[in-house]
């Protein structure tokens, strides 16, 4: 732990809010990789979203009783986003929950939903507490009409039809701890495959990953299956992807949007987000905004519009590129030699 986490950690939650603005203010944050020559011609960026809805919460320590409820709030918020990136032409890389794909789903005769696919053991990690009953327990196997919070075909297919040409990608089948040490191999493939599978179906080539909850793991897996990049923390906030030791292209993740806990208005949302912006533009790195689709609805309302907005205008004005991650990892992959990690 860096001697800034230290320190942080230490501080409540109003001085966490502080510190945090005095840094972007005096312009020390967002950090760049300074030790790197850019191989773009012009910044670029990347959206993402994490497509999850019921199955991130079902285990979550802080959400667990509030699942349905939000996977039916980010049900009502895709529509919106969608109708947003269309009007000012904004592709994004939808990373998506497999069971989402799936229109119904039944248990077998012994009571066993998706007995097909191996389930993790019990685990506790920083963000899920999963200690009872089966892994699909709170699956309810209906269908999309029943329970609309745990299937959404409908929502995959406005995706697909949307004009901004949008990135279906893969967040796993049933949002697991994707760690080498929660998930054996065999449970990695079985979980890939599936959603392979479903996509297929659909004319869809998974290329791009994102891992639940930031549970690094099973890159071989990734490899084996076909995927080309997943999106990743670096040290710096704005920098380039690299290829890893798997033949991965690791994509840097720099802000993720979003309400904050520190009170902050709209406009220094805004303020931030040029700032980042700005950066990228000047080095002519990759800044990667990701989200989760059931965001507060403050943010949704008076923050995301101009977000997407401002991103589009500097687009426009042919200072900034527009990418899913997968066309930028085909991009890095075709046109830049292997870069070795620095971090």
């Amino acid at each position: 732990m860096s001697l800034y986490s230290k320190i942080r950690a230490r501080l409540s939650t109003e001085n966490k809010g502080r510190l945090s603005k005095l840094l972007i203010l005096s312009g020390l944050k967002p950090k760049i990789n300074k030790n790197i020559v850019s191989p773009f011609n012009e910044g670029i960026l990347v959206f993402s979203a994490d497509f999850e809805m019921a199955w991130a919460f079902r285990y979550s320590k802080t959400l667990a009783s509030k699942a349905v409820e939000v996977g039916l709030k980010e049900r009502g918020n895709v529509p919106i986003l969608l109708n947003l990136f269309d009007k000012h032409q904004i592709p994004a890389t939808w990373a998506t929950v497999g069971h989402l794909f799936l229109n119904e789903c039944a248990r077998n005769e012994n009571g066993i939903a998706h007995p097909e696919i191996p389930k993790p053991a019990y685990f506790d990690n920083r963000n899920w507490l999963y200690n009872s009953g089966d892994w699909y327990e709170q699956d309810p196997c209906t269908n999309a009409g029943s329970d609309p919070a745990w299937y959404a075909p409908d929502l995959i297919e406005q995706i697909l039809s949307a004009k901004a040409n949008h990135e279906i990608g893969c967040h796993t089948f049933s949002h697991l701890d994707f760690t080498y040490k929660n998930c054996p191999k065999v449970m990695a493939d079985a979980e890939l495959e599936i959603c392979k599978t479903l996509a297929d179906n659909k004319g869809i080539r998974l290329r791009s990953f994102v891992f639940p909850g930031g549970t690094f793991g099973n890159y071989e897996s990734l490899k084996e299956k076909g995927f080309l990049c997943y999106r990743k923390p670096m040290k710096d906030h704005i920098d380039i992807p690299y290829i890893d030791s798997f033949g991965l292209v690791a994509i840097p993740s720099s802000l993720g949007l979003d309400k904050d806990p520190y009170g902050w208005s709209k406009e220094f949302h805004l303020k931030m987000i040029r700032k980042f912006l700005e950066k990228t533009i000047t080095h002519k790195l990759v800044c990667h905004f990701w989200f989760h689709p059931s965001m507060a609805t403050w943010y949704l309302d008076n923050v995301m519009p101009e977000v997407v907005r401002m991103v589009g205008e500097f687009r426009d004005a042919g200072m900034l590129r527009v990418l899913t991650m997968g066309a930028l990892a085909e991009e890095f992959i075709s046109t830049h030699k292997f870069i070795s990690e620095t971090l």
